[in-house]
């Protein structure tokens, strides 16, 4: 197994950006494909186009060698229209329509905190992170949205919203943005005020055993922990960094097998007190676990104490492996190996000569469909392993 992993992937590897240019047409990324082609008929979602723009930002923002320059100038072309949907997607209230037919019709459906949420965050990174062209559409879009905000009601949404607060206002101490009064002083309030409800939810239903946010875990959950850390770096709340970092070792503890591999929650029946799904596991699922111990251990540079001056994040109190001065960034790295074949069936869900990615691992093998969201999943996951 060990030497089966180690030939699909190495240190030194270049992504391939081919299968997210084959899902993405000049309206936007493309949610499904049967294998590796677009299903048209199925169209759009803002969530994907959201995710979609994340990742690239995240590429583009990075020093990384590995990127050719046409790389670059690719994935800029794929800002553009990821932006653009997103503005487009957009109502005259602020919220972003999610869903959109391949002939550019929206779709009948309930308004989605969650799909809202992630929109924002992810514009206000690019206004934060990308060039200055794409930095002023994404500064509007955030702005349209800002009446939103008090309306988020998911706690998904929420950690959205509240991160993207947080990341709007460290960016504008540092100089990086300008924040009009008005627009700032709305940011700290939402932030706060998301900051918590967050917080006292994870505080509700922790009991010691169950130490997480809500009484079920079901999907995109690494995305809870990240926030809360991500919000603790601008507002220093020990609350709130001690909520953070107890939430993602208990998620931790759920997702690593005794076998010392992850083992995402499956989306057949969720996570329970009485029990966790085993099957179907989802890619994004490991997306957001890298995504929340990468922030985690940003956090802890050096390591951080709570209000009664105890250490928190402390790994083997929660019984899983420390590895030094770096536990979060290694456990991070058994991300990276669930896509290239360590996991419960053994069985690599990537294509590394095109970037392409199984849709999920099933009980007979992996789901051999490679939409958006799994191919963003590894695509970013990829681009978080690689800060050490």
């Amino acid at each position: 197994m060990s030497s089966k992993l180690h030939s699909l992937w190495r240190p030194d590897q270049r992504p391939s950006f081919v299968h997210l240019r084959r899902l993405t047409d000049d309206t936007g990324l493309l949610e499904h494909a049967l294998g590796r082609i677009p299903r048209r008929k199925e169209g759009y979602t803002a969530d994907d186009n959201a995710r979609a723009l994340w990742t690239v930002t995240e590429w583009l923002t990075s020093d990384d060698k590995q990127l050719h320059p046409s790389e670059r100038t690719e994935l800029e072309r794929l800002a553009d229209i990821y932006i653009a949907y997103l503005l487009w997607s957009q109502n005259d209230n602020g919220w972003i329509h999610n869903n959109i037919a391949y002939d550019r019709t929206p779709e009948q459906e309930e308004r989605s905190h969650d799909c809202q949420g992630r929109a924002i965050w992810a514009c206000a990174d690019a206004w934060v992170r990308l060039s200055q062209s794409s930095r002023e559409t994404a500064k509007a879009i955030v702005a349209r949205a800002m009446p939103t905000l008090g309306s988020i009601d998911s706690h998904r949404g929420q950690a959205f919203a509240m991160a993207a607060c947080a990341h709007l206002l460290e960016a504008s101490d540092r100089g990086l943005i300008a924040l009009p009064g008005d627009i700032r002083l709305e940011l700290l309030h939402h932030m706060d005020r998301f900051e918590e409800v967050l917080v006292r939810a994870f505080n509700h239903f922790n009991d010691g055993e169950w130490r997480w946010l809500e009484p079920a875990m079901t999907y995109g959950n690494g995305v809870l922990p990240w926030a809360m850390l991500r919000t603790y770096r601008y507002t220093r709340r020990s609350g709130t960094l001690a909520a953070g970092l107890e939430s993602l070792a208990f998620l931790l503890k759920t997702m690593v097998a005794e076998e010392g591999w992850l083992r995402p929650i499956g989306n057949e029946s969720w996570c329970t007190r009485d029990c966790s799904s085993r099957w179907d596991q989802q890619p994004l699922e490991v997306f957001k676990l890298s995504l929340a111990l990468s922030e985690a251990a940003t956090v802890l540079q050096p390591a951080a104490k709570d209000d009664r001056g105890v250490l928190v994040g402390n790994f083997a109190a929660n019984g899983l492996p420390d590895s030094g001065n770096a536990p979060y960034r290694a456990v991070r790295d058994l991300c990276r190996d669930w896509f290239y074949g360590r996991n419960d069936l053994h069985a690599p869900l990537v294509d590394v000569s095109d970037g392409s990615c199984c849709d999920g691992l099933t009980r007979y093998g992996p789901n051999m469909n490679c939409g958006a969201e799994s191919t963003i999943s590894y695509l970013m996951t990829m681009a978080l392993c690689r800060d050490r």
